[in-house]
Protein backbone atom coordinates (compact mmCIF):
# COMPACT_ATOMS: atom_id res chain seq x y z
CA UNK A 1 0.00 0.00 0.00
CA UNK A 2 2.98 2.39 0.60
CA UNK A 3 4.40 2.12 -2.56
CA UNK A 4 1.05 2.48 -4.37
CA UNK A 5 0.87 5.79 -1.98
CA UNK A 6 4.48 6.57 -3.53
CA UNK A 7 3.30 6.13 -6.78
CA UNK A 8 0.64 7.86 -6.80
CA UNK A 9 2.12 11.01 -5.11
CA UNK A 10 5.10 10.75 -8.04
CA UNK A 11 2.52 10.38 -10.64
CA UNK A 12 0.23 13.53 -9.45
CA UNK A 13 3.96 15.79 -8.77
CA UNK A 14 4.88 14.83 -13.08
CA UNK A 15 1.51 15.50 -14.22
CA UNK A 16 2.17 18.59 -12.66
CA UNK A 17 5.41 19.18 -13.95
CA UNK A 18 4.17 18.58 -17.43
CA UNK A 19 0.91 20.49 -17.82
CA UNK A 20 3.14 23.59 -16.51
CA UNK A 21 5.26 23.54 -19.98
CA UNK A 22 2.80 22.12 -22.40
CA UNK A 23 4.68 20.58 -25.55
CA UNK A 24 4.37 22.48 -28.72
CA UNK A 25 3.36 20.48 -31.57
CA UNK A 26 5.54 19.87 -34.87
CA UNK A 27 5.35 22.52 -37.78
CA UNK A 28 2.52 24.19 -36.01
CA UNK A 29 2.97 28.25 -35.16
CA UNK A 30 2.07 29.72 -32.05
CA UNK A 31 2.24 33.09 -30.91
CA UNK A 32 4.47 33.48 -27.77
CA UNK A 33 1.37 34.55 -26.30
CA UNK A 34 0.15 31.00 -26.60
CA UNK A 35 2.97 29.56 -25.27
CA UNK A 36 2.88 32.04 -22.09
CA UNK A 37 -0.89 30.46 -22.12
CA UNK A 38 0.71 26.90 -22.21
CA UNK A 39 3.21 27.46 -18.72
CA UNK A 40 6.08 28.81 -21.12
CA UNK A 41 8.13 30.93 -19.34
CA UNK A 42 10.14 33.69 -21.44
CA UNK A 43 13.22 31.54 -20.34
CA UNK A 44 11.51 27.95 -21.91
CA UNK A 45 10.72 29.87 -24.83
CA UNK A 46 14.76 31.09 -25.08
CA UNK A 47 15.80 27.51 -24.43
CA UNK A 48 13.04 25.97 -26.87
CA UNK A 49 14.77 28.85 -29.42
CA UNK A 50 18.75 27.69 -28.75
CA UNK A 51 16.77 23.77 -29.30
CA UNK A 52 15.83 24.98 -32.30
CA UNK A 53 19.07 25.82 -33.70
CA UNK A 54 17.98 28.24 -36.30
CA UNK A 55 19.02 31.95 -36.86
CA UNK A 56 16.85 34.41 -34.85
CA UNK A 57 17.26 38.76 -35.14
CA UNK A 58 19.38 39.98 -32.99
CA UNK A 59 16.64 42.49 -32.18
CA UNK A 60 14.21 39.80 -30.42
CA UNK A 61 13.71 40.38 -27.21
CA UNK A 62 11.84 38.37 -24.45
CA UNK A 63 9.32 41.71 -24.49
CA UNK A 64 8.54 41.20 -27.81
CA UNK A 65 7.35 37.35 -27.84
CA UNK A 66 3.96 37.37 -26.83
CA UNK A 67 3.50 39.63 -30.45
CA UNK A 68 6.23 36.68 -32.50
CA UNK A 69 4.99 34.17 -34.09
CA UNK A 70 7.08 30.65 -33.59
CA UNK A 71 7.20 27.50 -35.57
CA UNK A 72 7.50 24.30 -33.52
CA UNK A 73 10.07 21.99 -35.18
CA UNK A 74 9.06 18.36 -34.60
CA UNK A 75 11.88 17.09 -36.07
CA UNK A 76 14.38 18.45 -33.80
CA UNK A 77 12.59 17.06 -30.62
CA UNK A 78 9.75 18.70 -28.70
CA UNK A 79 9.71 22.20 -27.65
CA UNK A 80 12.08 23.23 -30.56
CA UNK A 81 10.73 26.70 -31.81
CA UNK A 82 11.61 28.15 -34.56
CA UNK A 83 11.69 32.16 -35.38
CA UNK A 84 8.94 32.81 -37.74
CA UNK A 85 8.14 36.84 -37.79
CA UNK A 86 6.60 39.34 -35.72
CA UNK A 87 3.42 40.44 -35.88
CA UNK A 88 2.19 43.85 -36.88
CA UNK A 89 0.27 45.86 -35.01
CA UNK A 90 -3.00 44.17 -35.16
CA UNK A 91 -1.13 41.12 -32.83
CA UNK A 92 -0.31 37.72 -33.08
CA UNK A 93 -3.55 35.55 -32.45
CA UNK A 94 -4.41 32.41 -30.65
CA UNK A 95 -6.24 29.95 -33.50
CA UNK A 96 -7.21 27.72 -31.09
CA UNK A 97 -6.67 23.93 -30.14
CA UNK A 98 -5.76 22.07 -33.37
CA UNK A 99 -4.95 24.89 -35.18
CA UNK A 100 -2.05 27.47 -36.35
CA UNK A 101 -1.82 30.64 -34.88
CA UNK A 102 -1.64 33.68 -37.55
CA UNK A 103 -0.50 37.59 -37.42
CA UNK A 104 -3.13 39.80 -38.76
Amino acid sequence: MHAAAVLLTVSAILGTALSKSGKCHGQRLYCGSSLNNMGWSDDAIWAGIRKGKQDYPNWLTSGLFPTTLFECDGRTGDDALWFRSTCSENGCHDAGSGHSDYCQ
